[in-house]
């Protein structure tokens, strides 16, 4: 999966004054990212803020017979694209979201690109790793290492999952670095746009700062 990500240089700064006459910005980062996704499924992850997230507002415009699966409490959620829009198994409108630090299947009827648009989250981030199977994406639109450096909770046995070209990749937690399954060290670094699978032996979360600088 070739993945593209291009932040708006343009930044938006609202100023607010206080009474004693001091000023206070607001910025508010907008940019887009691009995931070129082949026929079939993909991992995907939603890395900016675009109103609600609501599946219609992340992936506006969708083709005829796109499916989307969402994944909570061990079981999948199904979205399908009909005529430009996306409903539940039950043919009413999704109201699925799609925040940043939400991991989602995207099978797509023909090769594509998915162009998703919004706000560059900022600040405090978390993502909650239930014990258990987690479909996540890193918060923000950032390649980040998940170490224990960026604020990933690098537990034993802890495993992280990818999937690309119909098929899993696993590597394991064992002393606070990652492994494969031949027990060689690896860096594990999502690309931007991503999705993936994190097995957390225990409730925990992930978080982390970040600010564009």
């Amino acid at each position: 999966m070739r993945i593209k990500a291009l932040l708006g240089l343009a930044a938006l700064a609202v100023g607010l004054s206080t009474s004693m006459a001091q000023n206070v910005y607001s910025l508010n980062v907008v940019g887009y990212i691009n995931i070129t996704v082949g026929a079939g499924y993909t991992l995907c992850a939603n890395q900016l803020n675009n109103g609600t997230n609501g599946i219609n507002q992340v992936l506006a415009n969708p083709p005829e017979n796109a499916a989307v699966l969402t994944f909570a409490n061990n079981d999948y959620v199904s979205d399908l694209a009909v005529g430009g829009a996306w409903y539940d198994k039950d043919a009413n409108p999704s109201t699925t979201a799609l925040p940043p630090g939400k991991g989602f299947f995207y099978n797509a009827p023909a090769a594509a690109t998915l162009t998703l648009v919004g706000e560059v989250p900022q600040g405090a981030t978390s993502i909650a790793l239930p014990a258990g199977y987690a479909l996540i994406g890193t918060y923000t639109p950032q390649a980040l290492e998940l170490s224990a450096t960026n604020g990933f909770p690098m537990v034993e046995n802890t495993t992280y999952l990818k999937f690309a070209n119909n098929d899993y990749t696993s590597y394991l937690v064992v002393g606070g670095a990652w492994y494969d399954k031949d027990a060689n060290p690896v860096t594990v670094v999502p690309p931007i746009g991503s999705g993936y699978f994190i097995n957390a032996p225990a409730a925990t979360a992930w978080n982390y700062n970040f600010t564009v600088q």
